[in-house]
């Protein structure tokens, strides 16, 4: 059984990846204008209508902004939160449905197990979310101030991660930021840095790990190089060599395969069907 993504808007911009496995399809965020993400969606060959579900980790502009829209426009149904769907104000759009999903919780869309995952964030109730089909799985966090305990343990045994490496401290202390926003990011429910980031791969990354996808770079607080160069040098600290490094820009990625490297186990207990 195959796993797959392709991150749709990495950024301030608007943050959407399209998710692929275990005959489903799903978005992860939905931070693009509905016109705008039916266009990147078309363009990767996938009708919009196929979705199964739009999973929202938190409620913050740039990664709902289009998500009511876009389900009512497609019909396809809204998971997350109940603290994302009060504070996104979901509760006065007109779509097909909302499903609400607890941390710690795993649902399955036909055969894709998709797993909330508590983060440290500025928001309602954030999540991260793991992605399992068969015996491969991804990682996908983004918006979080400081790598907590719970999503280092769940991001252990993922083939592929996608985590945010959104600035370079140096970078945003002498940027054009006020400093209360500058305070906002370092803060432990702000952002995670590049040195962060380094952090986890070299102590935190589990051994089935491939590839990590490094995204939701600031544009006025990073630059790739620096953001590439933290996560490669993380890793050869901690001797993996085997793993591959990746960019998300802003305007998103081809489909990205996440094989797996262990031999499948059996479904979780306390698993429920979504959808």
């Amino acid at each position: 059984m195959s796993l797959r993504f392709r991150v749709l808007g990495s950024g301030s911009g608007g943050n959407a990846t399209l998710v692929e496995g275990g005959g489903a399809r799903v978005l992860l965020d939905a931070g693009l204008g509905p016109r705008q993400l039916a266009e990147r969606l078309l363009s990767a060959g996938v009708d919009p209508a196929s979705l199964d579900a739009v999973f929202l980790s938190h409620e913050h502009g740039d990664h709902a902004r289009g998500a009511a829209a876009f389900s009512a426009r497609w019909g396809v149904p809204l998971a997350g939160t109940r603290g994302t769907f009060q504070a996104a104000g979901l509760a006065r759009a007109k779509m097909p449905t909302y499903e609400p999903i607890a941390p710690g919780e795993t649902r399955s869309v036909r055969r894709l197990a998709v797993r909330a995952v508590a983060v440290p964030h500025d928001a309602a109730s954030p999540l991260a979310f793991v992605l399992s089909a068969g015996a491969a799985s991804v990682g996908h966090a983004t918006d979080l101030g400081h790598l907590s305990r719970g999503l280092v343990e769940a991001f252990r045994e993922c083939d592929a991660v996608l985590v945010e490496s959104n600035y370079d401290p140096a970078m945003l202390r002498d940027g054009p930021y006020p400093w209360s926003l500058k305070e906002r990011i370092l803060g432990p429910l702000g952002h995670l840095s590049n040195g962060d980031v380094g952090r986890l791969l070299e102590r935190g990354l589990g051994g089935a790990c491939r590839l990590v996808v490094l995204a939701h770079l600031s544009q006025n607080n990073n630059h790739p190089e620096l953001a590439l160069q933290a996560a490669v040098e993380a890793l050869d600290r901690a001797g993996r060599r085997g793993v591959d490094v990746a960019l998300a820009p802003p305007e998103g990625t081809a489909w990205i395969a996440a094989r797996a490297s262990r031999v499948a186990v059996g479904r979780r207990e306390g698993q429920l069907r979504l959808f």
